[in-house]
């Protein structure tokens, strides 16, 4: 049972959301109007719709009012990001879900800190090549990408920098292969926290949208190539994964 009188009002605009009674889209009574409707105070009314957007059910448009959010996310198959000639699996993604794709990067040299040495399993300070990745559909930021390799394994090679040269479009399992260090295995490990600062702004967040970050290694045989810190708006992305299941034998 809620303590306080705006949980209460919250509850029946949320199994309103859910129900489907107030669809994506939907504008919710303003302020005044639940402040008739449930007979509480503005505040209540406003700290109800406060609830409603930290759990993300919600969206404020200034001098508009409250709307029930939309969810219309991209759906990011983990099987396409590994094959071989991938094409582009986030403009498959975005163009899939009708909205048109695109990019920014920068690469450049950088140091290999406690968490990145781990992954590659090299020296903390060492050399890698540092690439860090915005992903756009319709010119939303969807994803946030930092992938690190290691310099000793790619330094003075044709993938030395992932954005240039004549491997520039070829995907992760392709480039390695060129310099014979062909990719045999790819962990991610997935979490999910409310974002910082710098991501908010970043990906351009709503209130109470939480991420989801894919912690990626790739690995030739048992060498570490390369590791990505993947950064999803959790509102906006689906994740699938398609576990094959072994014979009988």
């Amino acid at each position: 049972m809620p303590e306080h009188m705006y949980e209460r009002v919250a509850d029946v605009l949320r199994e309103r959301i859910v129900s489907g009674d107030l669809a994506p889209g939907d504008r919710l009574p303003s302020q005044e109007a639940l402040s008739e409707q449930f007979d509480v105070s503005r505040i209540v009314a406003r700290e109800a719709l406060d609830l409603l957007e930290s759990e993300g059910l919600i969206d404020r448009v200034q001098r508009l009012g409250a709307f029930v959010r939309r969810y219309q996310p991209l759906i990011r198959r983990s099987e396409q990001h590994y094959r071989t000639n991938p094409g582009a699996p986030f403009a498959e993604e975005a163009l899939a879900a009708e909205r048109i794709p695109r990019y920014g990067h920068n690469t450049y040299p950088d140091r290999a800190s406690a968490d990145i040495a781990h992954r590659l399993e090299i020296p903390v300070g060492a050399d890698v090549m540092r690439t860090d990745y915005t992903s756009y559909a319709n010119d939303e930021p969807m994803m946030l990408t930092h992938s690190y390799e290691p310099l000793e394994i790619t330094k003075g090679t044709v993938i030395e920098r992932p954005e240039e040269g004549v491997m520039m479009t070829a995907g992760l399992v392709d480039r390695f292969t060129a310099i014979d260090m062909r990719p045999t295995r790819v962990v991610e490990r997935l979490r999910s926290r409310m974002p910082r600062p710098s991501e908010t702004e970043a990906l351009n967040l709503r209130k109470g949208t939480p991420v989801v970050i894919i912690v990626r290694t790739t690995y030739s045989n048992e060498t570490p190539v390369e590791t990505a810190d993947i950064l999803l708006d959790a509102h906006r992305f689906e994740l699938e994964y398609v576990l094959r299941v072994d014979p009988l034998q």
